[in-house]
């Protein structure tokens, strides 16, 4: 495993039982029956009653269950070992069926055989991952013929917005990083309810990395997919800038700044029957 993964790896599985406690998460609202999904993934999704569906990079299983929620047959996995375990006792409380896998995505063909309707991820998976062709492999890989790959995340203009700035809309991030890995001493976590009193974490460090909207799709086209649509939107899936407030409907928007870009990015595209 590259020395990014390892980092990473140790991270995610320190942030799993904080996650499942934070009011970000809400947890407790979930298994009561409220979902995790977002607006924009169920109205572009759509019905997903009785189709099987691939769920990359997981986490502790919250969106995987929400979609078997409305009748998904749903498989997700994550390379945290305890971010699955998490899952699977999840699924096991609230009685919502679904199987919860152990793997790095890259690795996913050589543990799960099944071909699926529906390959999906969602927020903060893409700035993970180092190699997007071998990540748009394993997703045609894993579809059958006609079936659809759905993609929803930050949109990566927004990566380069300054998160410290408050009273001014200020950039500080390259758009273009061209393939080098970021390095970060993390300092808090997102789900933190007072950015002046943030997480003390034993595994400060992270490795990510930025991609453009080209270097996200023409992998998608290159490994023999159609894109069916793109879409942007004002809004974002959490507070990453002071200035950003959550609305009822669960997305996040500017109050006072209005800088006019986009937030989020979705993506859906087709594997060909033929």
């Amino acid at each position: 495993m590259k020395k990014e993964f390892e980092a990473n790896l140790k991270l995610w599985n320190e942030l799993v039982d904080i996650h499942a406690k934070s009011k970000f998460y809400d947890l407790e609202a979930f298994k009561a029956g409220k979902t995790s999904l977002l607006p924009t993934e169920i109205e572009e999704l759509g019905d997903v009653n009785g189709k099987t569906m691939l769920h990359l990079q997981c986490h502790f299983g919250m969106d995987s269950l929400s979609w078997a929620r409305k009748g998904a047959i749903v498989t997700g996995i994550d390379f945290s070992d305890k971010a699955i375990i998490k899952a699977r006792e999840l699924s096991k409380e609230i009685g919502v069926p679904a199987t919860f896998i152990q793997s790095n995505v890259y690795n996913v063909p050589e543990v799960i055989t099944d071909k699926f309707d529906i390959v999906f991820t969602s927020y903060g998976t893409l700035y993970w991952l180092d190699d997007l062709i071998g990540w748009a492999k394993v997703i045609n890989h894993c579809l059958k013929p006609g079936g659809m790959f759905y993609y929803i995340d930050g949109h990566p203009s927004s990566h380069m917005i300054d998160e410290k700035t408050t009273d001014m809309f200020k950039i500080s991030n390259p758009y273009f990083n061209n393939g080098k890995s970021f390095e970060w001493e993390v300092d808090g976590d997102y789900t933190d309810e007072d950015p002046n009193n943030p997480t003390i974490l034993e595994n400060k460090i992270e490795y990510g990395w930025g991609h453009t909207i080209s270097e996200i799709i023409n992998p998608l086209i290159k490994t023999g997919l159609k894109i069916e649509s793109i879409n942007e939107f004002p809004f974002g899936f959490h507070g990453f800038h002071p200035d950003l407030k959550k609305d009822e409907d669960g997305l996040w928007r500017f109050q006072t700044l209005k800088p006019e870009i986009p937030l989020t990015l979705s993506i859906k595209a087709i594997k060909p029957k033929t």
